[in-house]
């Protein structure tokens, strides 16, 4: 687990948790909005629906900044690169006159949105309090179908702006930072000069580049097909080349060495991509039965439901053994693939979203803390963020999945 400040120099979790909620709500408005941007914009629902592969695909782009950030600058640049990422997303979007401007901005409120919860989960600590921060996310993000539908009316843009309000903890957390990393070498302020394995991160510029490129392959799958798997499949090869070459690069070799570490985050990545794929799947299922308002209220009430079950799940975990919850997490997240997938009511199709919520934002808070556990002490804050990264994978997959199938 990540080292821990004492407890009075801690940042609160209410601060931790405003950093990382608003994007999640920004990321679940779009599902309602999509209608609405296409006849905009003047393009087609499909291609509509990239506005959320991009909010994806930025999160994910993001993330390897940030981790860069969080090794070679520290905990206050990387919050402010990433905050400036946010702002600047937001001001695009607000003025994008083409869906081409809209998806840059998109992805770059995601890519600093992802940062800041990246951020705020290295800095959680403990399992309870990331637990908090990850039932936040789920809550809060519960409101984004409702709160998108409520705001359109206003302007379809409206909801596309949510991520702004992550912007009030980042004086917080600049605030408590220099208290909290005296207690914290794992997440150092400033990394030192003579340190080897900073100093190759510092200069792994390979190693981010090809993590990217993986990344934008996978997600380009549904649109370029054969080119984008070529395309996966070339940069995988030369990123696993790179790392054995590298051992103290982007990604260490002793994380990726250590099959915990591995396990969750694999694990982490399948939640979070059916999660949001049945997001985004679930709505269109739904609207041969109900109105667009009885969607957004009931995918509401489940979200909820999912993310609060989530945090009294993560507070007992310890008392529930790791064999317990190991087991319950996947049972969860195979539940709502089938809900969704074989269903005979809409109701239950519907609670698909409570289940794949649960199962995403436990594990989220559950493994996050072991990965940073199993891997030596000089990695474990490098461990969490590359772990956060593979969760944030699911937010570009899981629309991208979403896209594939309903087209």
């Amino acid at each position: 687990m990540i080292a821990e400040p004492v407890h009075k120099e801690r940042i609160a979790v209410r601060y931790l948790a405003l950093l990382a909620t608003p994007t999640s709500l920004s990321a679940n408005s779009t599902t309602t909005v999509i209608p609405g941007l296409a006849r905009a914009l003047g393009v087609s629902a499909a291609d509509a629906t990239w506005a959320a592969t991009a909010f994806g695909w930025g999160g994910v782009l993001g993330a390897p900044l940030t981790v860069a950030l969080l090794r070679t600058r520290g905990i206050r640049a990387a919050t402010l690169v990433n905050a400036a990422l946010v702002l600047l997303g937001t001001l695009l979007v607000a003025g994008a006159p083409t869906l081409a401007m809209l998806l840059a901005g998109r992805a770059a409120q995601a890519a600093g949105g992802g940062g800041l919860i990246t951020i705020a989960i290295t800095l959680a600590g403990t399992a309870s309090r990331a637990g908090s921060i990850t039932a936040g996310v789920g809550l809060v993000g519960a409101f984004g179908p409702l709160a998108g539908s409520t705001l359109s009316a206003i302007s379809w843009r409206v909801p596309l702006l949510l991520s702004l309000p992550a912007l009030l903890a980042v004086p917080a957390v600049l605030r408590h930072t220099p208290a909290v990393l005296r207690h914290a070498p794992a997440v150092p302020r400033h990394a030192p000069v003579h340190h080897r394995q900073d100093a190759a991160a510092r200069t792994d510029t390979i190693g981010i580049l090809l993590v990217m490129t993986l990344v934008s392959a996978f997600v380009l799958i549904p649109r370029l097909e054969l080119v984008a798997v070529a395309a996966a499949a070339v940069a995988g090869l030369l990123l696993t080349l790179h790392v054995r070459r590298t051992p103290a690069g982007f990604i260490p070799q002793p994380v990726v060495r250590t099959r915990a570490f591995v396990t969750a985050a694999a694990a982490a990545c399948t939640l979070s991509t059916s999660y949001f794929a049945l997001l985004y799947t679930v709505p269109r299922l739904l609207e041969h039965h109900w109105t667009t308002e009885r969607i957004g209220l009931v995918t509401l009430i489940m979200l909820a439901t999912g993310s609060i079950a989530s945090l009294l799940f993560t507070r007992r975990a310890a008392q529930l053994g790791p064999a317990v919850t190991r087991s319950v997490l996947p049972a969860a997240g195979a539940t709502a693939v089938a809900l969704a997938s074989v269903a005979p009511w809409p109701v239950l199709v519907a609670a698909s979203t409570a289940f794949a919520v649960f199962a995403t934002t436990a594990a989220m808070a559950w493994y996050a803390t072991r990965a940073g556990a199993v891997v030596p002490q000089e990695h474990r804050a490098t461990a969490v963020s590359l772990f956060t990264l593979c969760y944030q994978l699911g937010g570009a997959f899981g629309p991208a999945l979403a896209t594939f199938l309903l087209t």
